[in-house]
């Protein structure tokens, strides 16, 4: 009977965090969804006669080891942004390549002599310490980061520069897409989580003024705000979340911007995937313990950061809830009435945001295609799994294992433009 009475109790604290996690999370996925049917009207395009030096001066960083895959196609979209040549640089940092990486850049650098400037280095110590030392050699008034697969849109520039010039905003996270989204199963689904968390769930909580975190690609910010705060951390895992996060701590925040887009490629297997994700979960895990402190703040935007990056323990919460209903299920158990409640009023509340997941779905893809509903099953079974991952990630934290950086290793496919 005691065991009984404990299984309710947990039962009921479980469902309660998740019930309480996604309903505060329904506003932000409400209003982005009502944004993506707004989003072609809302938008409008860079004044093209913009006199130069009206123009921010951008840095751009991209740290590469062995891309020669992906090297020359990054390399070329930047050559090409619709941007004045003179108002923008390209800093590769090249880190011990054993392939043609490092031949591949030295030609773009020659082909383009202090456009690109390439910096070797026979130490691989990983993407923020990359990133941290670019910075000292970077000219620009705005810093962007963009990693070796991506493939920005050639109004990348003009458009970030766009929102800089008003002057409140300090740092900006651009939208993600796939590059390879037909090339596989996989790759179909990750694309579509893509659309719905960058158009529809980073877009709402911009539109609320809640957190939005970097993504670490296609993003930007100020170089002044940036050295104010430090730089990158070299030992955070999820140096993009970590770096919002301290932002957020100074009273800064990050910016969805929507129109300013780029491709990138996504994993195409399930193990290349499930290193990415337990490395983004972890990074993610360990930022919520180390800014734990926002909590003191009782201010809306760090409050919400705090919850954002409790995400991934809501992962493990979702798996613990599963085993322990699979135990209800086979050992007879009659669940208590709050319990028995608040299970029907969470899966209400799924159902919802299921449902609101499809419209998004629907009004984000290009072209748009109700069709595109039926992947959701799907894309939730794929979400389910990733459980497994959050769960793997946060053993690696109990259990204390070094945490390593693994670079996800990229093919080069496009199967999509």
């Amino acid at each position: 009977m005691l065991l009984v009475d404990l299984l309710e109790v947990v039962l009921l604290a479980f469902f309660s965090f998740i019930f309480g996690w996604t309903v505060y999370n329904l506003p932000a996925l409400l209003v982005g969804v009502r944004q993506l049917k707004r989003k072609a009207a809302a938008e409008r395009p860079f004044g093209k006669g913009e006199a130069a030096f009206g123009l921010p001066f951008f840095s751009l960083i991209v740290p590469m080891k062995d891309e020669g895959r992906v090297a020359e196609r990054i390399l070329g979209a930047l050559v090409r942004l619709d941007y004045p040549s003179d108002k923008y640089e390209v800093l590769v940092i090249e880190d011990g390549s054993v392939d043609e990486t490092h031949d591949v850049c030295r030609e773009y650098e020659g082909m383009c002599p202090g456009r690109i400037r390439v910096f070797h280095r026979e130490s691989q110590p990983g993407k923020p310490s990359a990133l941290n030392y670019a910075l000292q050699f970077a000219r620009g008034d705005v810093i962007g980061v963009f990693d070796a697969d991506n493939l920005p849109e050639a109004d990348v520039l003009r458009r970030a520069a766009e929102h800089f010039r008003s002057g409140e905003v300090v740092a900006l996270q651009g939208l993600l897409s796939s590059i390879n989204a037909d090339q596989n199963m996989l790759t179909k689904f990750i694309h579509y989580e893509n659309i719905l968390q960058y158009s529809a769930f980073f877009a709402g909580r911009d539109r609320l003024g809640l957190f939005v975190p970097f993504a670490g690609t296609c993003q930007f910010i100020m170089r002044r705000v940036l050295e104010e705060v430090g730089g990158w951390s070299d030992v955070a895992l999820a140096e993009d979340m970590e770096l919002a996060a301290r932002l957020t701590e100074k009273g800064y925040h990050v910016k969805f911007a929507s129109d300013v887009r780029c491709l990138q490629e996504n994993p195409s297997s399930f193990s290349q995937l499930a290193g990415q994700r337990a490395r983004w979960f972890r990074g993610c895990m360990d930022v919520a313990v180390k800014y734990g402190r926002l909590l003191k703040r009782l201010e809306r935007r760090s409050l919400d950061a705090e919850i954002f990056f409790s995400g991934p323990f809501m992962m493990v919460l979702f798996l613990l809830t599963y085993l322990l209903g699979l135990y209800a299920f086979f050992v007879p158990f009659n669940f208590g009435v709050y319990t028995g409640v608040l299970t029907q009023f969470t899966s209400f509340v799924t159902l919802f945001v299921l449902f609101l997941l499809g419209v998004g779905l629907a009004y984000a893809s290009r072209p748009r295609r109700i069709s595109n509903v039926k992947w959701l099953p799907f894309i939730y079974l794929y979400w389910t799994t990733q459980v497994f991952v959050a769960f793997y990630a946060f053993l690696q934290i109990v259990l204390r294992r070094p945490a390593r950086w693994m670079r996800t290793l990229h093919t080069g496919v496009v199967t999509n433009h």
